[in-house]
Formats: C-alpha cells, structure tokens, sequence
C-alpha cells in the first residue's frame, strides 16, 4: 500500500511540474514579429508619393489662385452672385474653394483610397458608386463649417486689423470644444450608420473593465471598420467596428476594450484642445505676418490689397497648410506617444499580452497594417506605433510578473495576477 502510494505521489508530482512549466511556457510565449510581405516596401514608397501628391495639390490650389488672380476674380463674381454680402461671400467662397479641392484630388483619392485597398483586399464589397457617394457626404461639414465660420476672422480683420490673429486664437477654442462634442452626435453619423452594442456578452466585459475605473457605465456603439473613441464630456464613447466579433477572439476584445477605456478614462481627447489653440494662434500670427508682406508686395498681382478682403482666403490657406505640413512630424510623434501609452494601460488591466500579440500579428498577416513602415511614413501620416513595436510591447511588458509598480496603478484597480478566465 506504501508503495503504491508513493507511485502515486510521484506521478502527480511529475505531473504538476509538467501542468505548470506548461503554464509558464504558455504565460511567457513570445509572439514573433512577421516577416515584412514583398509587397511593403513597394506599397510603402507608393503612399508615399500619394502622400506628396496630396500635399503638393494642398500647397500649389492655393498659390495659383494667388499668382494668377483667378482666387480673386472668382471671389468677385460670386460676390455679385449674393448680392454683395461680405459674409455671404465669404462663405460661399470656402464652400466653393472645397469643392474645387476635392474635384481636383479626387483621381489622386480615388487610387490612394479606393484603387490601392481594393487591390490589397482591404475593401470588401464597397463598389466605386458607393465610395463616390461617401465622398460627396464627406464634404458636407466642410461646407458648413465654411457657411458658419469662416466670417469669424474676417469680421476680427475689420474690427482690430492688428490684434484679430489673437481675438480669433480665443474664439478657436469653444469652436474646437464645440466640434469635439458634435463629432460622435452629428459629424460622424452622416456617413456611417451606428447603433447602440446590444451584445450582452460584450456589454458585460466592458462594463467589467470599466467598473475597474470607476466608471458605471460607458457609452458604446457599433458599426463603421474602425474602433476608437470620440467626442468629449457628455458625447464620449467608444466606437465598436460593426463585424469586431469576427475578427477578433474574446480575448483580444477584451485588449481592445481596455486599451480605449485609456482614452476614455483620461480624457485623451480633451488634450486636442490645448494643442489645437497653440497651432491656432501660430497660424494666425504666421498669416498676419505674411499677409502684410504680401499684400504690400503682390497687391496687383493678387487682386487685393488687404487680408479682410475675402479674395485672401486663398493666403490663410496656403498659410496654415504650410504651418501644419511643418509641425505635422511632431503632432504624429505625440499621437503615437498616447496610443503606446495605451497599449500599455490596455495590457495592465487586461493582462491580454498573448492576445494583443496574435492581434497585431493578424493586421500584418492579413495586410491591413505594415510590420516596419519606412521612417517618411513614421514621420508623416503614421498615427500608430509600427506592428514590430507594438508586439514587442506586447511580449516584453508584464511587470506584474515581477512585482513591480504599474505606470496606471493610480487609475484604475489593476489586478495583481493573470486574470481568470
């Protein structure tokens, strides 16, 4: 009987051992980094050009409407066409100018946007009507906001010529709260239909996750191909790609989930505002500047001889389009700074590191995200860090395992060990 049972103790010891380097093997897995396809650097160097292609065209509208004269003929015969309202005119000549833009980028979206998925299998089932049609919608808010806003400067312009660069830097700012709140409401919806989550299961592991952060309940809705979080104060939620259930297990839902809920819980949005004011006021200035120099200098040419002249709105564009094209490395570097910030905040309170690994895996195995863009992609258009950064993270960072502080333990109720499945 004794040795029968030591036989016994001995095989379960064995088999423990086995269960847990099982476990530990199964805990510590590292997802391998994909190889790049063939195709990336290829594709890679395309979008670059597209990218130029588009800015190039968001530089040379502007300063041929300027050069030529025409922006200002035009601006006067549309003039005549409301009757001589200066904020008719204004309005109707940004409406205008928008349309004109996107007639004349149209070939270039149509490859970069349409032609270029649909070739990489990332469109599926959108015919060419359709992608026209959300076209078309999109330039609906520009258009209002054109109708409804583009008379502020000008109005300043006439009311303080020399201060209206800072008198139009304050107004920025509840016109920039205001938008924030309207996107997710009104902006967002004119082309994407969504509906409020009705998965129950879903429903209850985000409220899980949330209920960690205090937070008793947060707003969800489905439907588009994206996942984020928009809007601010009492319009904040978290978008939900409608076939998300499809493409991803439950467990990098559940990644997903808390790595938004870092946008949610700290108000990622709101720091668009600070951001938003500072480049307001550059640009403002920068346009004040340059555009004394040059009605001073090419007043003939230009066809009018002072800003609050509503022919300059080519110069505030082709101002502020420089400006922005200058400090677009930097914003990308911040953007990519909160969205690696959470990752991290997604794997402390997930504890998904396996799972966040396959699911960025899956982007580069499906071709829907590049495994290393080049560095002109990085610096310019890139929102994300790479796929090769964000699995690295995704291996590499469970301090937990080691006891070691959390960098969001002070946000939420972080657990101490994997969590149960």
């Amino acid at each position: 009987m004794a040795k029968k049972t030591n036989v016994y103790w001995r095989t379960s010891g064995i088999a423990a051992v086995l269960g847990l380097a099982g476990v530990a093997a199964t805990v510590h897995a590292q997802v391998p980094i994909p190889p790049a396809p063939l195709h990336e650097a290829s594709v890679n160097r395309l979008l670059d050009a597209y990218w130029l292609g588009s800015k190039a065209l968001q530089l040379v509208l502007p300063w041929v409407l300027l050069y030529s004269g025409y922006g200002a003929r035009l601006c006067r015969w549309l003039a005549g066409r409301v009757g001589g309202s200066h904020f008719l005119t204004i309005g109707v000549f940004g409406s205008v100018y928008m349309v004109l833009y996107t007639l004349l980028s149209l070939p270039l979206d149509y490859a970069r946007h349409y032609r270029l998925p649909m070739s990489l299998g990332w469109l599926h089932g959108e015919t060419i009507g359709q992608w026209l049609w959300a076209q078309a919608l999109g330039l609906i808010p520009w258009i209002v906001a054109a109708m409804l806003l583009l008379w502020i400067p000008y109005a300043l312009m006439r009311r303080s010529p020399k201060r209206w660069w800072l008198w139009a830097t304050v107004a920025t700012a509840p016109i920039t709260v205001f938008f924030l709140i309207a996107q997710p409401v009104w902006i967002k919806p004119l082309t994407t239909p969504y509906v409020a989550l009705a998965d129950t299961s879903l429903r209850a592991s985000i409220d899980d996750l949330a209920s960690r952060c205090g937070l008793a309940h947060v707003a969800v809705v489905v439907g588009g191909n994206d996942t984020a979080v928009y809007g601010v104060g009492p319009t904040v939620r978290i978008f939900l790609e409608s076939d998300i259930a499809k493409k991803e297990t439950p467990d990098q839902i559940r990644f997903t989930i808390a790595h938004e809920l870092k946008h949610y819980v700290l108000g990622d949005n709101w720091k668009l505002l600070p951001v938003a004011v500072a480049l307001a006021l550059l640009g403002f200035w920068i346009t004040y500047q340059v555009g004394h120099w040059a009605t001073r200098r090419f007043q003939q040419r230009m066809g009018f001889s002072s800003l609050e002249d509503p022919a300059s709105l080519p110069l505030l564009i082709l101002c502020i389009t420089a400006l922005w094209l200058a400090v677009t490395p930097a914003f990308l570097a911040f953007d990519r700074h909160i969205e690696r910030e959470a990752d991290r905040f997604g794997l402390e309170l997930s504890h998904e590191n396996n799972a966040a690994a396959l699911l960025f895996a899956s982007w580069a195995h499906d071709g829907t995200d590049w495994v290393q863009p080049d560095a002109f992609a990085r610096a310019f258009f890139y929102t994300h860090p790479s796929i090769a950064e964000r699995i690295t993270m995704a291996n590499d960072y469970h301090p937990w395992r080691e006891g070691a502080p959390l960098r969001y333990a002070d946000k939420c109720t972080m657990p101490s060990a994997p969590v149960a499945k």
